[in-house]
């Protein structure tokens, strides 16, 4: 019968599972008692290191050299020449081209006076030369001055304002001399230094006007375009551009 075989079959089940049931549950692992613990941190030591120098505060603090915007090339303006030497030179040439005229054709006259008229009216053809080589003289002398120290003068408003410097001068002699009183020669004298600063004069405003001229037609012959951003909306959404005029 195979009843008997499954006997020892059961047997040997039976006290396989008892014995792993009397096993005892397994603990966690502890460290062993005699295990060594971790020595304490110590810093290292510290050096002894020398503190910084004193610096003072302009050292410590560089200080950035400050730049006037004339400085800029963006905004610096052509420097002007200054005008008192050229004055200078131009009343130095007009009274002596003044002087120069009135003693050649002073001479001039005398001489044609004398071989003509005869020495009786030399004189009066002698003053009238003169008169005229300082009227030629001055405004010629004023104009070869101002253009020699680089001025932009014309030589009509040259010679107009030494024009009204001559009749300022006749008019003053009229004035000082009036009243049955002669005033010195020395005031006389210097009353014809009038013709030569009217005739600087006029060189100057020409020179000016001339100066002004030059600056307008360049800033009209120079490019200019500038340029707006420009937003708008509309039904499809916005939309940005740019708007310029040249």
């Amino acid at each position: 019968m195979k009843l008997p075989r499954l006997f020892p079959l059961l047997a040997l089940l039976l006290v396989s599972g008892l014995a792993s049931a009397q096993e005892a549950p397994s603990e966690p692992a502890r460290a062993p008692a005699g295990s060594l613990t971790a020595p304490p941190l110590v810093g290292a030591p510290v050096e002894d290191v020398p503190p910084p120098p004193d610096v003072p505060l302009e050292e410590k603090t560089p200080t950035r050299a400050s730049v006037t915007p004339e400085a800029l090339p963006s905004l610096k303006a052509a420097p002007a020449k200054d005008p008192v030497p050229r004055v200078a030179v131009e009343v130095l040439g007009g009274a002596a081209g003044g002087v120069v005229g009135a003693t050649v054709l002073g001479s001039v006259g005398y001489l044609l006076g004398s071989a003509t008229v005869g020495c009786d009216e030399c004189l009066v053809m002698a003053v009238a030369g003169a008169a005229a080589g300082g009227l030629i003289g001055i405004p010629v002398g004023t104009y070869a001055g101002g253009r020699f120290m680089g001025g932009r003068g014309r030589v009509g408003p040259t010679v107009a304002g030494s024009m009204v410097g001559w009749g300022a001068t006749f008019l003053a002699l009229t004035l000082v001399n009036s009243g049955g009183t002669e005033a010195p020669p020395a005031v006389n004298a210097a009353l014809f230094i009038l013709p030569v600063v009217g005739a600087s004069a006029g060189f100057e405003l020409s020179h000016g006007k001339a100066l002004r001229l030059e600056a307008e037609e360049h800033a009209s012959s120079t490019p200019s375009v500038s340029l707006m951003p420009v937003a708008t909306y509309s039904s499809k959404g916005p939309h940005l551009g740019l708007m310029g005029s040249f």
